[in-house]
């Protein structure tokens, strides 16, 4: 018994010292600042669509992917195991419609992401996050054409986080948002000199970029 009552005194007496132990080892970093860049190629899901004077519908054709440029603005979480931040994106889109009628689409979008960040003692650090916020979409139809398209949007975002030095990071992601979906109609003229209407439906944006952030 008294062997018993002697080895549970250890323990106790030892657990301050494995619990400054286990600090040492693994030191929790404070809460960071940091704001960052980034740039990439994007697409604008969307439906356009010309509609003639005898009413028929003729869909456009949309560019593929345009580049795209944004920043960052936040805070990592003591630990590193996540980050809360605002971003503002700007994404461009050409629509064309039988090489008569040309129009350029562009979506400016301020949003609020969190991210989840692995692998917190490393310095790659994959992660996952979600995003909602506001963007405006404005099919640019001329000065008597053009309307916005503004609204919610929300989406996912996934990547990787390369700590280059303490204060200095790289990392590579996709995102994927949802954009307003209502349809929305403005006027337009053809290069022959052919007014005509355009309706317009957005879908979502998909990016790919590569950013830069420095942190304090």
């Amino acid at each position: 018994m008294d062997r018993l009552k002697t080895a549970v005194a250890l323990l106790v007496a030892l657990l301050p010292v494995m619990v400054v132990a286990e600090t040492e080892e693994q030191p929790i970093s404070p809460l960071q600042y940091f704001v960052g860049v980034k740039g990439g190629v994007s697409k604008i899901g969307n439906s356009n669509r010309v509609v003639q004077n005898g009413g028929e519908k003729l869909e456009t054709k949309s560019s593929d992917f345009e580049g795209f440029a944004g920043m960052d603005l936040g805070i990592y979480t003591p630990g590193g195991r996540s980050r809360v931040y605002y971003s503002f994106e700007q994404h461009r889109s050409e629509s064309k419609y039988s090489n008569t009628l040309d129009f350029e689409t562009i979506a400016n979008m301020h949003l609020l992401s969190a991210d989840y960040l692995f692998r917190q003692q490393s310095s790659l650090n994959p992660f996952v996050g979600l995003h909602f916020g506001y963007a405006s979409v404005e099919p640019e139809l001329g000065s008597s054409g053009q309307f916005d398209e503004s609204g919610l949007v929300f989406g996912l975002q996934a990547g990787i986080s390369w700590t280059v030095l303490d204060t200095f990071g790289l990392e590579f992601g996709v995102r994927h948002s949802l954009l307003p979906s209502d349809i929305k109609s403005g006027t337009s003229v053809e290069n022959n000199g052919n007014s005509v209407t355009v309706e317009s439906q957005q879908k979502g944006v998909t990016s790919l970029y590569a950013g830069a952030s420095y942190r304090f």
